[in-house]
């Protein structure tokens, strides 16, 4: 569970769809503006290292472990990790956004289309590779998974997030609206992925090792909210109330799975 301090985040990211030739040619100047200073919720609210670091301690994972972030973006993620002491850190995008002195920290930062093309790093590379809310931009993430497996270790782990489809919230909102929340016709998520499709196509050649739910302050909202916080606060010493309640409030959730 994350309950965060956000108070000085960046204003709100929303990019409206498009296809990989327009991010890469005509759109490509309004793309680069959003994403060379985005981090999404998952690195902004501190979830994507605390699910890492857990697992991280799970797998007894060294500081020298290769480790590759796709769609890094701002390269958020990137600086995180290496604050927490790992050294061997790979970037990827689809495009050119990463600053210089994120560069710095990063030894190899590729590009490609990761619903057509090869990935471009040999085979059993990597020790982990993390997605955070990457594979619901893509119009092949099936395509991606594959040869994510394909450059992972035996053993090795693959941690992503997508949007909470069955969290109390997002049915709501889909009954009323007859749309998902992050699936708005005006932004780029396009693939959805509930479990019983992950599991057909995603964790193929995976085995799963857990699920952790990120639970965003706007639940804190209102009266109801302020009842949800403290049923929060309540439940931080109940693992089987507290898994509960973040899988019925969660914005986000995550899938760590291992290849086998």
């Amino acid at each position: 569970m994350v309950i965060p301090n956000y108070t000085n985040l960046r204003n709100k990211i929303n990019m409206r769809y498009f296809t990989a030739e327009e991010i890469k040619q005509k759109n490509r100047l309004e793309i680069t503006e959003v994403l060379k200073g985005c981090a999404g919720k998952n690195i902004k609210y501190n979830f994507g290292i605390k699910v890492f670091k857990k697992y991280a301690e799970i797998a007894s994972l060294t500081s020298n472990a290769n480790i590759l972030d796709l769609g890094t973006a701002s390269g958020e993620f990137m600086k995180q990790l290496h604050n927490s002491g790992y050294n061997n850190l790979f970037a990827h995008d689809i495009d050119t956004y990463l600053p210089d002195e994120v560069k710095k920290i990063v030894k190899e930062y590729k590009i490609s289309d990761l619903s057509m093309d090869k990935n471009p790093w040999p085979d059993n590379f990597f020790d982990v590779i993390t997605a955070w809310c990457v594979l619901p931009h893509l119009e092949n993430p099936f395509h991606c998974a594959r040869e994510l497996n394909r450059v992972l270790k035996h053993g090795g782990i693959f941690m992503f997030t997508t949007p909470h489809l069955l969290s109390k919230p997002s049915i709501d909102f889909f009954l009323e609206h007859k749309y998902f929340a992050g699936y708005r016709p005006s932004n780029n998520h396009i693939a959805l992925l509930p479990l019983s499709v992950l599991e057909k196509t995603i964790f193929r050649g995976f085995e799963l090792m857990g699920i952790e739910h990120l639970v965003t302050p706007k639940v804190n909202r209102g009266i109801k909210g302020k009842l949800r916080k403290f049923l929060l606060y309540l439940a931080r010493y109940n693992n089987k109330l507290r898994s509960f309640l973040e899988k019925r409030w969660a914005y986000n959730i995550c899938y760590i799975i291992r290849k086998v």
